[in-house]
């Protein structure tokens, strides 16, 4: 038998040592898949595919489920890059390890900082071996992420149909009053993570934002600022090839042509230089109404 096909069978990527050898494996079959880079064992007795993200073995190998951000990137949802290793465990979880790995673990240095949650999940029927269900994962971003990040995650997680508007109250009584704020701000339409991030800045410093307005001939913009500005907000899964790029200059030159300045954001400005996008599109609003 393949060492993957106990995987699709039980429709997991995490499976004990007890549950492979019910199937028909042995431990020389094991120790194989594990050897030429098939498996991965994170823990004594627990194996993954190889192909599992680096987040969730880490997660295993500490001793619990993935949880926030690193279960959250499981269900499809956009996450911010360089983040932390987040780890679900019970109350009475023992045996935990530190972050330190080696061997055919397959986690890598790019994970290298770890961060517990503690706290009893609001659906352990949906909590996987492997990660924590998507309502605790997104409860545990709203209390432990920034502000601006929990909201571009909630945006991800409504625009890619992951959850609907309605759960967005079962997720708001678990968090604080100061932490409820992030749902007032909460828009579906943003097509990636960091059109939220720099939708969210120019709404907070008091800019008239209208997301994915459509232009006959040139298609939709990711955001429209006071009727004027056009924002392209790059994200790292696109915008990066040859072809995309010379698609973005050409709908660019067809929207100055209209009239309309167009202010192109880079994935690393939008995640980290978000107050200098908000003072060149107030340079450009001054600059279109001088003309």
């Amino acid at each position: 038998m393949d060492a993957l096909t106990p995987f699709s069978r039980h429709a997991t990527i995490c499976l004990t040592r007890r549950q492979l050898l019910a199937h028909g494996l042995t431990p020389r079959h094991l120790a194989a898949a594990v050897a030429r880079g098939t498996l991965v064992r994170p823990r004594r007795g627990l194996y993954v595919p190889a192909h599992t993200a680096r987040g969730v073995v880490a997660a295993l190998h500490v001793g619990g489920p993935a949880a926030c951000v690193t279960a959250v990137e499981t269900y499809g949802i956009w996450t911010p890059d360089r983040r932390l290793v987040h780890v679900w465990l019970k109350p009475n979880a023992a045996r935990l390890r530190a972050l330190r790995l080696s061997g055919r673990t397959a986690v890598g240095e790019a994970h290298h900082e770890l961060r517990r949650h503690w706290r009893p999940l609001l659906e352990s029927d949906q909590c996987e071996s492997w990660r924590v269900g998507v309502l605790d994962a997104l409860i545990q971003v709203v209390r432990c992420q920034p502000r601006a990040i929990a909201i571009a995650v909630l945006d991800s997680a409504l625009h890619q149909g992951v959850i609907e508007r309605q759960n967005l109250e079962q997720l708001a009584v678990q968090v604080t009053s100061r932490q409820r704020r992030v749902f007032d701000r909460i828009d579906a339409r943003a097509e990636s993570g960091t059109e939220s991030l720099v939708h969210l800045a120019l709404v907070d410093a008091g800019l008239r934002v209208v997301p994915q307005v459509l232009f006959p001939g040139v298609g939709r913009v990711d955001l429209l600022v006071e009727g004027r500005i056009v924002v392209e907000v790059d994200s790292a899964a696109w915008h990066s090839t040859v072809d995309a790029v010379t698609r973005d200059y050409g709908r660019d030159l067809q929207l100055v042509r209209r009239r309309r300045w167009v202010v192109r954001v880079s994935y690393e400005q939008a995640m980290h230089s978000r107050r200098q996008v908000v003072e060149a599109v107030r340079a450009a609003l001054r600059a279109s109404r001088a003309t």
